[in-house]
């Protein structure tokens, strides 16, 4: 039995990802036993379930039909798994992760008590530069911003993410402080880039209860936001950064938001699951865990530290009078 059910779970995952390469690396078995469990399945069930090429796996009709069955069953069992997990008080298992940068880094804090609360949870955190397809690339649960575009996927609302525009305070006493959207024209910007596909983002705004893009030219784009914020911090010019990430600067004096009666309206954080671990209790687990610490983050944020505290008695002495 448990080898039928191996068997159904490598071949899903064959499915899926369109590779037995690629399969057999997200199960952590070697590929020429997930090729000799398929030929095993396939003798047994007596029917072809895969087409093969050198460069693509694709089910046959049957095996199309099978792999229905087997997603069905499987989620079965991991519900099953899951309610004597929620009988026992037990969360275990792995979960691989997908989180913003910017995020993931805010989180640091927080993890390694996720790890002495649920020792038996192991975690795979990965931070990729575009979104990846969770079923494909067996990822259990990925953080997204914004609207969801994907609705195979199952979500819940985590947080939200509020994008306020700053400048350092040397940049603004140099420069000028931009008092309209217009008057962004005549400074110096740096972009964030497209999670998705890497395009430079327009600054957005909040006016009269609309939300709105402002084309600048994009001298200079980022796909961290780290590395966004580091650049403003040392007087790049002006940007659009995470509030949470910005706060203890502006608290210490570093950063000075401005054009802030124009907010952006704050975009919510999701976290999302294929529907094959929606009920796994590590992942729920996980996302209660997920929802707290990021309101935890928030709220850490808003004390600076005492380096900000020196770099900002350092910067003052250096301003121009």
């Amino acid at each position: 039995m448990e080898r039928m059910l191996q068997a159904m779970e490598v071949f899903a995952r064959i499915v899926e990802c369109e590779n037995f390469t690629r399969a057999s690396n997200l199960l952590g078995i070697p590929k020429a036993s997930a090729s000799l469990l398929i030929q095993q399945l396939e003798v047994h069930l007596q029917v072809k379930l895969l087409h093969r090429t050198t460069r693509q796996v694709r089910p046959t009709s049957a095996g199309m039909t099978f792999y229905e069955y087997c997603l069905k069953i499987l989620a079965d069992i991991t519900d099953l798994r899951s309610k004597i997990g929620s009988c026992a008080g037990q969360a275990s298992g792995k979960l691989r992760v997908e989180l913003p940068g910017d995020i993931a880094r805010q989180l640091m804090p927080h993890i390694a008590r996720f790890r002495l609360q649920y020792p038996d949870v192991s975690l795979q955190v990965s931070t990729p530069r575009h979104s990846s397809n969770l079923i494909r690339d067996g990822i259990d649960c990925a953080v997204r911003l914004g609207a969801l575009e994907d609705s195979c996927h199952f979500s819940r609302q985590v947080g939200t993410y509020q994008l306020i525009t700053v400048a350092s305070r040397l940049y603004i006493s140099r420069h000028g402080c931009p008092d309209t959207v217009q008057s962004l024209s005549s400074h110096r910007t740096a972009h964030a880039s497209h999670q998705g596909d890497g395009r430079p983002l327009e600054f957005g705004f909040a006016l009269d209860g609309r939300s709105i893009r402002h084309p600048l030219p994009e001298s200079i784009v980022f796909d961290d936001m780290d590395l966004l914020l580091q650049y403003g911090l040392q007087n790049g010019g002006v940007i659009q950064v995470w509030d949470t990430v910005a706060t203890p600067y502006l608290a210490s004096g570093r950063l000075k938001e401005v054009l802030a009666h124009c907010r952006p309206l704050a975009r919510p954080i999701h976290a999302i699951y294929a529907c094959r671990t929606r009920e796994s209790m590590a992942l729920r687990v996980f996302v209660d865990w997920l929802s707290s610490a990021l309101e935890s983050c928030q709220t850490a944020g808003s004390r600076p530290t005492s380096e900000d505290k020196t770099r900002t008695a350092l910067e003052a002495a250096c301003t121009p009078a």
